[in-house]
């Protein structure tokens, strides 16, 4: 080797590696701490993980391979370093299924109905210590359920029956049913059931077709189920989609949600509204072009493109529509802000699918030939305590795809950082954001065994929950082997994940006086 190419070479790998010593630091997604529970290789389980914050979790599994009538279910819950507090199980007779389930502060309550009947079965979980109590109940038969929420001792079951809304609520006490009344109408869907633990107030949102034009209601109902009052909004040019309600006092509150142009279930940005005596105020709309991060997970040319094109449009006096579908998860509150994550998908072909584990305790157990979805970005606006916008930003989501409309990405503060993070094929991708400022862009991080010799082979289903402080769970099902010429075993699993944000925007080069002499 001549002496220019050995020199040649020699600058190069300096340069380089002062580059690289230049570096800033980053944060990082750790391990700190894996449940492996082992899948029975002859029954059909289905497992699921409910995060109890700073309590710990519980998993949850149901199968029984000694029984084709009866279906055990099985409830552990663990503490933050993944060991066992408590086994409780529970047998449920072959008649009833799993509808739904809700979770509560201190309990967990599952939903069953019996098929063709009136029969309904609530199985209610104490998280403190394990006992199970069991409530039946009549219903109403035929009713497609929608959602199931718990207040004090009463069940809220919420859904359709003969293509009309309905909302009934059982007593555990006397195992009575009432129908809320003022809901029954035709061309009327349900929006959301909201209740108020504080108050003891259920609120009913649900928008109408009337008259060519999309009526957003509110009713307000006491514990006992009686009518306290009605909130209307409507606007000749646009409709309003969804909304949540942040109670300020008990006049007082805001709304705030997204809306169309039409009655349409297209998004073209959000809302915020001030509600005084069930009188709203005139709502400011926020459309997705005012954003600052909308279209950030476009790539370069074609968001500049979109953005000329939006411009154009605007200087023409012509209004831009948009077809954007939004998922909006419930609302951050902290003492500062309110924060709005919503997730933009559309729709794929239809497909038939029936999940061994499954996300969330909102998400229905029936398995049905469904649709499936597309997600290509998730938002992040926040508002302050007065309703007024204060910053968007954005995080791209690339080729994920769900058989349910469900929750993907999970946002978490962490110290003066929001941590955004999804679950694809047996990784965490995350993004580190400051208000409307990308502080670490997109990385990936494998979900791993923590066990010598082996590695994972399959990983079909990965679901990621915020737990408690700067702590994530990561659970699902995968089969371990030594390599992939081996079978391996499957197992249920739950990965303990940290984000570590004390070294973000720090470089981590030493400074003069701490550099060796």
């Amino acid at each position: 080797m001549n002496r220019y190419f050995t020199v040649h070479i020699f600058l190069v790998t300096f340069l380089l590696s002062g580059i690289l010593s230049l570096r800033t630091a980053y944060g990082q997604l750790q391990q700190s701490d894996r449940l492996e529970i082992p899948a029975a290789s002859f029954s059909n389980e289905q497992f699921e993980v409910i995060s109890l914050g700073e309590e710990g979790l519980l998993s949850v599994i149901r199968g029984d391979p000694f029984s084709h009538r009866s279906e055990q279910w099985q409830f552990v819950r663990y503490d933050t370093t993944m060991t066992a507090v408590w086994t409780n199980a529970y047998k449920v007779d072959f008649r009833y299924i799993p509808v739904m389930a809700y979770k509560a502060e201190h309990f967990g309550y599952w939903l069953f109905a019996e098929p063709d009947t009136d029969h309904f079965l609530f199985l209610q979980l104490n998280f403190g210590d394990g006992t199970i109590d069991i409530h039946k109940g009549n219903l109403l038969a035929g009713v497609d359920v929608q959602q199931f929420k718990v207040l004090g001792s009463k069940a809220l079951v919420s859904g359709y029956y003969r293509s009309r809304p309905v909302v009934l609520v059982h007593s555990f006490f006397d195992h009575t049913t009432r129908v809320l009344p003022g809901l029954y109408e035709k061309n009327t869907e349900l929006n959301n059931v909201d209740i108020n633990e504080q108050e003891g107030y259920i609120n009913v949102i649900t928008y109408a077709y009337r008259k060519k034009n999309c009526v957003f209601e509110i009713k307000t109902y006491n514990y006992e189920g009686k009518l306290l009052k009605k909130t209307s909004l409507s606007d000749e040019k646009y409709s309003f989609i969804s909304g949540q309600i942040v109670p300020l006092n008990p006049d007082d509150s805001y709304l705030i949600g997204n809306y169309s142009v039409g009655c349409t279930p297209y998004s073209q940005g959000l809302y915020v509204t001030h509600v005084s005596h069930n009188e709203p105020e005139k709502p400011q709309f926020i459309e997705f072009s005012e954003l600052q991060n909308f279209f950030n997970y476009m790539k370069p040319k074609r968001r500049e493109k979109m953005k000329e094109r939006i411009g154009k449009r605007k200087s023409m006096g012509k209004e831009n529509r948009f077809r954007y579908r939004l998922l909006v998860h419930e609302l951050i509150q902290s003492e500062d802000e309110i924060v709005l994550v919503a997730e933009v998908y559309y729709p794929n072909q239809k497909s038939t699918y029936s999940p061994i584990v499954s996300s969330g305790l909102s998400r229905p157990y029936a398995a049905r030939s469904i649709e499936g979805y597309r997600y290509t970005h998730a938002i992040v606006c926040a508002f302050d305590k007065n309703g007024k916008f204060k910053w968007d930003n954005c995080i791209p989501i690339k080729d994920l795809t769900s058989f349910d409309l469900q929750e993907m990405v999970q946002v978490t503060k962490v110290d003066d950082y929001f941590v955004l993070a999804y679950p694809q094929e047996g990784e965490i991708h995350t993004e580190v954001i400051s208000r409307n400022k990308v502080v670490v862009e997109s990385e990936k991080f494998k979900i791993d065994t923590k066990r010598e010799g082996m590695k994972v082979l399959n990983d079909d289903d990965s679901y990621l929950l915020p737990w408690y402080g700067q702590y994530f769970i990561a659970y699902g099902m995968q089969r371990l082997g030594a390599s992939s010429a081996s079978l391996g075993k499957e197992v249920f699993y739950v990965n303990k994940l940290n984000y570590k944000t004390e070294d973000i925007g720090k470089d981590l080069n030493p400074g003069e006086d701490e550099r060796p002499k």
